[in-house]
């Protein structure tokens, strides 16, 4: 038997700390980040366990690590490298990761805490974080047991064991019944906790592997899981909440299969919105990401939840994940009716080749229908596809590609794409196992960090049994490098721009040559002195990268390859549109219209005049239409910033000449004589009537402003103007978390009105 493991005796308690995975780790541009993840709380699993051991009796502690990250890198608004100590680095020339001090951030936080027992949860892309934190928790307390559960563990069991003598027992699996059995055996001294199914635990020298334990059939036993232990539960907009468990379905690259024996199952929909009510009224959250990796291939227990829904008068939004082949037109409307506002759709290659060499078997037909419909009515999806598997061809590259961005026709689609992991127990690793390479070109899957902690990467490369995510299998017919540039590539182009790279993929037909065109450009383009020094941080994130490809469209793109460079110069020109006047204007403000009232435009707007009408191109993007058969002729075109969004305008001729004319030091009266100079009357009627009728609606739309005297304008304090993008841009996902969340602030994208 483990000496460590030792009992408390029957009149004490034992004192137990869980400590969620961390889930999120992105050290490049943390204020966007957090924007995709101050809702997500503590893991379900690890608040659920909380519950099962307080009706046994006891009190656990949690710690949440997406919270601590949160923290810890709202410690420097500046972004500055942290020295080891934890204060920002004044040195300008540190260009030390902050990834490198997150882990003494948090033993720092943890300090010299004791308990009896530390359970870790565990995923893939931070279990060198948690294997560390848990040799830590070894070091502060010799005689604490130290228990791992999560994905993670479960299936890398024997070689975490072996590779990390810390790590007391291993809980695999579902843990609601064998963790709390688990605790209260070894509270008690009761030897019989060695005989437990799902646990993998030390002997002597030996490491133990006792079989799997049974799956929770009934989930509607599971107590609420505790988020009153979520420290910040009252100011998140919406929490996950488990659904079910369980997919029936045997994709080669998916490792839930394991960890929930394929075993669907689905909570009733009673005790469902039973939780929801009761959260709802407790904490005021109304939006619930129900987590299940297939919710919806019980169509009828969906449609009962619905109904469900409808029946109990609860207002409530909600997301699921779903396959495309386990949805139709009719559902969709159902959920969106009864609240339904995202969707996860794990499409994972838009080959149709490749489709069925991963057992994925989706008709990529149909999921642009089930898309198309989402969108239609209204449900936010998140398309996720993945590229870089072993028999990858360059036409397989290009149809995943061309997928990801024809994804961004629809209006409330978010694609995503990752390179291949090879997550432990899955049959494409299994497969591929003895061939995996540490190339350092990792999956966001397994890596958020873009550059590692040292002494993580260290414990990688010495035990690839225990972090094969972090190895790669070999793309025979692909460079490797290649794929993930495309990725980057083509994530940036949906992250930074709205509609032009729709446009190039419709006007080239073959965006991969586009890309190969643009790495010769970018070799071939001389180094400049304003050339932002992107440092450390990848550069399809950063600003430069924006900058540059539209340099690239305008004396690449357009010259040599467009086959419709109207079209593509005036969405090269709409999406150029980033900056405000460098002029601030000096009013003396009005409120109404009057002869002596001086109408200005105000500063905030960009106006844009194009060759081809606006709307109409964007309606051919949208429907794919030929661009060389775009009416000819010119349009006026406003962007007007609206919060998170820049709304676009196409104004009637008439409309844009008034904007003209509204430049500060004409007066109403001079605006309307130099209108009236076109006709007398429109339609019979006045000139005049119709000139002040087009100022007031330019002002309802916020458009213009009055002011009293002339207008005087004057630089702002830099003298430069004011970027609307931030400085890098993250891909729009929900890294590990595969749910939908309410809409976010797009930044550095444009919203059509």
């Amino acid at each position: 038997m483990n000496s460590r493991v030792v009992p408390k005796g029957p009149d004490a308690r034992q004192s137990i700390c869980l400590v969620t995975a961390l889930t999120v780790a992105d050290f490049i541009d943390p204020d966007l980040i957090a924007g995709a993840h101050t809702d997500t709380g503590a893991q379900l699993g690890v608040l659920t366990l909380a519950a099962l051991l307080r009706e046994q009796g006891f009190n656990p502690s949690v710690v949440n690590l997406d919270d601590l990250f949160f923290e810890f890198i709202g410690r420097d608004t500046k972004r500055a490298p942290l020295k080891p100590d934890g204060n920002a680095s004044q040195a300008t020339n540190v260009e030390t990761p902050l990834s490198e001090f997150f882990f003494s951030f948090v033993v720092r936080h943890l300090g010299p805490a004791s308990f009896d027992v530390f359970g870790f949860s565990s995923i893939c892309s931070s279990y060198p974080l948690t294997l560390r934190l848990a040799a830590q928790a070894r070091r502060t307390n010799a005689n604490t047991t130290i228990v791992l559960g999560g994905p993670q563990a479960s299936v890398v069991d024997i070689a975490t064991m072996h590779a990390f003598p810390c790590i007391d027992l291993i809980v695999r699996g579902e843990a609601d019944d064998t963790f709390p059995a688990l605790m209260k055996l070894l509270e008690t001294g009761d030897s019989r906790w060695q005989s437990l199914s799902g646990i993998t635990f030390r002997r002597g020298e030996d490491v133990i592997r006792n079989p799997n334990a049974r799956v929770v059939e009934n989930l509607d036993r599971l107590p609420m899981p505790a988020f009153e232990l979520d420290a910040s539960i009252r100011a998140r907009k919406g929490i996950h909440l488990e659904a079910g468990r369980g997919c029936p379905f045997v994709c080669t690259f998916c490792s839930t299969n394991d960890f929930f024996r394929r075993n669907f199952r689905l909570k009733s929909s009673h005790t469902l919105i039973e939780q929801i009510s009761a959260l709802k009224k407790e904490y005021g959250i109304d939006y619930f990401s129900l987590v299940h990796d297939m919710y919806t291939v019980d169509r009828k227990k969906v449609v009962e939840f619905c109904d469900a829904i409808s029946a109990s008068g609860e207002k409530f939004t909600w997301g699921c994940s779903a396959r495309t082949d386990c949805i139709d037109d009719d559902l969709l409307g159902l959920m969106a009716s009864a609240g339904c506002a995202g969707i996860f759709f794990g499409i994972e290659t838009g080959s149709q080749r490749l489709q069925k060499v991963i057992n994925k078997n989706l008709d990529l037909d149909e999921t642009i229908r089930r898309i198309e419909c989402a969108d239609r009515n209204g449900i936010r999806t998140t398309v996720a596809l993945i590229v870089g598997f072993p028999e990858e061809t360059r036409d397989d590259l290009r149809d995943t590609l061309h997928f990801f961005i024809d994804a961004l026709r629809f209006e409330h689609v978010e694609p995503q794409c990752s390179l291949l992991a090879p997550l432990a127990a899955t049959p494409i690793y299994e497969q591929h196992k003895d061939e995996l390479i540490f190339d350092r070109i990792f999956s966001d899957i397994s890596n958020q960090n873009w550059r590692l902690d040292p002494v993580e990467q260290e414990m990688i490369r010495e035990h690839p049994a225990v972090f094969p995510n972090f190895y790669a299998i070999p793309t025979v017919l692909l460079d490797r490098q290649y794929v993930k540039e495309v990725t980057d590539f083509a994530t940036y182009l949906a992250t930074w721009f709205r509609w032009l790279p729709v446009a190039i993929l419709q006007d080239s037909a073959d965006l991969l040559n586009v890309f190969d065109r643009w790495q010769r450009w970018r070799l071939e383009r001389p180094p400049r002195v304003d050339d932002e020094d992107t440092t450390w941080t990848p550069y399809y994130s950063h600003r430069r990268f924006h900058r540059e490809f539209l340099e690239f469209v305008r004396t690449c793109y357009v010259p040599e390859m467009a086959n419709a460079p109207a079209a593509i110069v005036a969405v090269l020109e709409a999406e150029s549109v980033h900056s405000r006047d460098a002029l601030v204007p000096i009013v003396d403000a009005a409120d109404t219209f009057q002869d002596n009232i001086f109408p200005y435009r105000l500063p905030e707007l960009c106006v844009a005049q194009f060759d081809v009408d606006y709307n109409e191109l964007i309606d051919s993007l949208k429907k794919k239409r030929d661009l060389t058969s775009l009416s000819s002729g010119s349009s006026t075109v406003v962007f007007s910033p609206q919060n998170d969004r820049l709304d676009i305008w196409q104004l009637p001729p008439l409309s844009a000449m008034l904007l003209t004319l509204c430049n500060g030091t004409h007066t109403v009266r001079d605006i309307v004589r130099d209108f009236s100079r076109l006709a007398t009357e429109f339609d019979g009627v006045p000139a005049e009537k119709v000139c002040l009728f087009g100022l007031m609606q330019l002002k309802d739309d916020g458009f213009i402003g009055l002011s009293a005297s002339p207008v005087k304008w004057q630089a702002q304090r830099d003298g430069k103007a004011m970027a609307l993008e931030p400085r890098y841009a993250l891909p729009p996902q929900a890294n590990n978390t595969q749910q939908p969340w309410p809409p976010l602030p797009s930044k550095g994208k444009q919203a059509i009105a």
